[in-house]
């Protein structure tokens, strides 16, 4: 009897997924719908990309900051005699650049964006706003999901070119000035050596665009799909924060082994 319920409860769960995949890919579709409205919603969406900028701004620069701190501490820790130390500077800037800035900023905007817009529209549908906006002709999808999936489609990546800045910038005065462990020069022809231009696309453009796309959707998703007042508020919130970075972690190795 117990075998029996354990296959009752998985053959439930697995059921639960696929609905929840085909609901996503009605979700998607719908927004897609949206997008010729975008001049009617053109409020929510300039809303949308304040929010996701000047809100996020203060933490984007902290991390930055320290990611390129960190970085630079590591890379010259690693560093033996017999290793150039232009080659460990362009280490810590493509590492920087292609890697570590785009996902740990994605990772962190996932838990401080993904999960406010999961509870924001989950209470807005708990408390049955929603339903008062399509009593008024307002679609939800065009009011609500696509403003936030073009912010995070587009603004994700102008945060990231910041950031990316930030801690190139915070790099190279710790390696030049307060470690006095590379010249200016070195460090420079370092940046410059192997150089492609397709991994600053890679990099500030093509993975935060896809890892900005998966945090608002998903946490328009979850939202959208909360139920049982405000404990199923917290379990969306926190769903969607937990999918939103399972995938862009996953997406982080299948985008390198596919574009690199």
């Amino acid at each position: 009897m117990r075998g029996r319920g354990f296959l009752f409860h998985l053959g439930e769960k697995g059921i639960n997924f696929f609905v929840a995949v085909y609901e996503a890919a009605v979700l998607f579709v719908e927004t897609l719908k949206q997008l010729p409205n975008l001049y009617f919603y053109r409020r929510q969406v300039i809303e949308q990309f304040y929010s996701l900028t000047v809100s996020t701004l203060p933490v984007t620069s902290l991390i930055a900051i320290f990611i390129g701190l960190g970085s630079t501490v590591q890379g010259t820790y690693q560093t033996s005699a017999l290793t150039p130390r232009y080659f460990t500077a362009n280490v810590i800037f493509k590492s920087t650049i292609i890697e570590l800035t785009p996902i740990v900023l994605s990772l962190v905007l996932a838990g401080k964006i993904g999960g406010s817009l999961a509870a924001e529209i989950g209470s807005m549908k708990v408390s049955e706003q929603i339903d008062a906006l399509q009593t008024l002709s307002l679609d939800p999808v065009g009011f609500l999901v696509m403003p936030r999936v073009l912010a995070g489609l587009f603004m994700l990546p102008v945060m990231t070119i910041f950031a990316n800045f930030l801690a190139i910038f915070s790099s190279f005065l710790m390696s030049t000035a307060v470690l006095h462990w590379i010249s200016p020069g070195e460090y420079v022809s370092g940046m410059k050596m192997g150089f492609k231009a397709f991994e600053l696309y890679f990099g500030n453009f093509i993975k935060p665009s896809i890892f900005g796309f998966i945090i608002a959707f998903s946490g328009s998703f979850f939202g959208l799909r909360t139920r049982g007042g405000a404990k199923g508020v917290g379990i969306a919130s926190t769903t969607s924060v937990v999918v939103s970075a399972v995938l862009i972690v996953i997406l982080d190795y299948f985008l390198g082994e596919l574009l690199l």
